[in-house]
């Protein structure tokens, strides 16, 4: 992932490639400011099939800059745990001092189980 900076805009590509393919692309074409994101490792487990998705409204309340998250969380957490984990943390370069939910809404994903593929005989 390259996270490009134009101006007072901040832009992100998905690019499939490794980290130095990335950069070898980045430095051959992008303008203005860029960093490289990548991978460190995986955590957590794929064996979720309730959640609740979040779209936030950070914002800064000294520069009044703004920017939005959208995730996704286990159903035991608040709005409350929420705010408590984002608040006085940077993201897109806004510092999260006010947070404001916009959507909250609860999700049912299928079950990893495979024992079931659909078909009929």
């Amino acid at each position: 992932m390259i996270r490009q900076k134009l101006g007072t805009k901040t832009f992100t590509s998905y690019v499939p490639a490794g980290d130095e393919d990335a950069k070898a692309f980045a430095d051959a074409v992008m303008p203005g400011e860029y960093e490289i994101l990548a991978k460190t490792g995986e955590s957590g487990s794929d064996s979720v099939t309730e959640s609740r998705k979040w779209t936030l409204m950070l914002r800064n309340d000294e520069t009044h800059e703004k920017t939005y998250l959208t995730f996704f969380a286990p159903l035991s957490k608040s709005s409350k745990d929420i705010k408590e984990a984002l608040t006085g943390k940077t993201f897109n370069g806004v510092k999260a001092d006010t947070i404001v939910v916009l959507h909250s809404r609860k999700y049912q994903f299928a079950s990893n189980d495979s024992s079931d593929d659909g078909s009929s005989s």
